[in-house]
């Protein structure tokens, strides 16, 4: 009888080992502390002066690279190609944003919005950030843009900071306590560069987090919003930037001092735009309306919590084998 009850217990246990390996918890439960095994596609632009920032490309993808992202440099031509739904970051750098549009064309343009509208995530920075306005106020003249993946308006250059086309370090005032990143453990201001970025407007436009402002003129810095399946950030100055560091693969004379990293400000925001987001191609969206059956792995397999219940019976069946069987040796 030992014997017996013994290889019981030792086969219940081994089922429940089996089916727990087979059906293992959703690894969305599971708090990523960096960017371990997200692809991040950083816009290259086209070749000329008035395209994008090299060394705002350059600091991009090193401060990515950081994050233990894997990080790749594409070209216009290959995002009208669809090489986006390789990745799941798509980062746009400073530099000229009316020449992104040149070089992307309609096509590139459309395919962008797809691929946020589909899941992935979308960063831009300076040039990067107007690009993603659906218009912008330069100098007090009002231009009518296309990507339109934030429907309001970004205003540059703040005069109070630095006038075009000089640069100047400012201060942001973070808003930590703020829905989406965790900005708890943030300073509560940084020292950023600035180089012509927007201030964002925000009046009327529903779901947008302010995650910092201007010290000058207390106007939305850096936001971060959910738009279709995907997620966005967009930041006026440049966060990208290690003043003081050659981290980033720049180097500025130690002529400024960012008083601290915004790195990590950064990793808490691409955390959350990347967060349980993974951009879906068009053609696998087709495939799946087409199917009868969910292409969700986990919708076609019991849940861990059914499986435990399912084995709990079992024990308790197996316990009532057991004790019947003692008693009646016993009696």
């Amino acid at each position: 009888m030992r014997v017996k009850s013994k290889s019981i217990v030792l086969l219940l246990l081994l089922l429940f080992t089996i089916l727990v390996v087979a059906n293992p918890m959703d690894s969305s439960y599971i708090q990523a502390t960096d960017l371990t095994g997200i692809n991040v596609a950083v816009y290259e632009g086209v070749t000329n002066e008035q395209s994008s920032s090299l060394s705002s490309r350059t600091a991009l993808f090193w401060m990515f690279r950081w994050m233990n992202a894997t990080v790749e440099v594409v070209t216009a031509a290959e995002i009208r190609n669809g090489i986006l739904y390789d990745y799941d970051i798509v980062v746009v750098p400073g530099g000229w944003a009316w020449a992104y549009f040149q070089d992307l064309g309609v096509v590139g343009v459309s395919m962008i919005r797809q691929f946020v509208e589909d899941g992935g995530a979308f960063f831009g920075v300076c040039a990067g950030a107007y690009f993603a306005c659906d218009g912008i106020r330069w100098e007090g003249e009002y231009i009518e843009y296309s990507l339109d993946l934030y429907p309001n308006v970004g205003n540059g250059p703040i005069e109070e900071i630095a006038a075009w086309p000089n640069y100047n370090m400012t201060v942001i005032n973070l808003n930590k306590g703020t829905e989406g990143p965790v900005l708890s453990g943030e300073p509560d201001t940084h020292a950023v560069m600035y180089y012509g970025g927007p201030y964002f407007e925000t009046t009327g436009t529903d779901g947008v987090l302010t995650l910092a402002k201007y010290d000058v003129n207390d106007e939305a810095a850096i936001i971060a919003y959910e738009y279709g399946q995907g997620r966005i950030a967009l930041s006026g100055p440049h966060v990208e930037w290690e003043e003081d560091s050659d981290r980033d693969e720049v180097v500025w004379e130690n002529a400024f001092d960012d008083e601290g990293s915004e790195w990590n400000m950064m990793l808490e925001i691409s955390l959350w735009i990347s967060e349980g987001h993974s951009p879906t191609s068009p053609m696998t969206n087709i495939a799946t309306t087409s199917s009868t059956q969910s292409t969700d792995p986990s919708s076609t397999r019991p849940s861990l919590e059914i499986m435990i219940g399912f084995v709990g019976i079992l024990v308790f069946i197996a316990t009532g084998i057991i004790v019947s069987k003692t008693r009646k040796r016993v009696f």
